[in-house]
């Protein structure tokens, strides 16, 4: 399987494919070329990526939902920060920039576990 960003939203089925870099379910990439560059998916099946994705690494020290709530926090900062004039790009410099408290563990499942329960009132 082969995946690009419209599959990943549901847009569109999968495309069969053998080449590439191979990522696992559960794994996170990110948007890095395009309009929507910064954008992160959690990948619904084995499979490949496409080459607008980079895989996301998030340390273990790191809680997951905690990570991609500040990259969410972030996303117009990096949707307007693009570089490159025929496809715009994810700014690098800036992705690694961004400024991330690391609380403790816990407080970092406490603090996602409040936004995601605020973002439901939202819906």
């Amino acid at each position: 399987m082969c995946f690009d960003a419209k599959f990943l939203r549901g847009k569109r089925a999968g495309e069969y494919q053998q080449k590439g870099k191979f990522v696992h379910k559960g794994d996170n990439i990110i948007l890095v070329d395009g309009e929507n560059s910064g954008e992160v998916f959690t990948v619904p099946c084995d499979g490949y990526m496409g080459s607008t994705f980079k895989q996301l690494w998030v340390s273990s020290a790191m809680h997951l939902p905690y990570v991609l709530n500040f990259i969410l926090f972030y996303k117009e900062l990096l949707r307007k920060s693009k570089r490159g004039a025929a496809i715009p790009h994810l700014n690098k410099e800036i992705f690694y920039s961004l400024i991330i408290g690391i609380p403790p563990y816990r407080e970092q499942q406490r603090i996602s576990a409040r936004i995601n329960k605020l973002s439901q009132l939202f819906k």
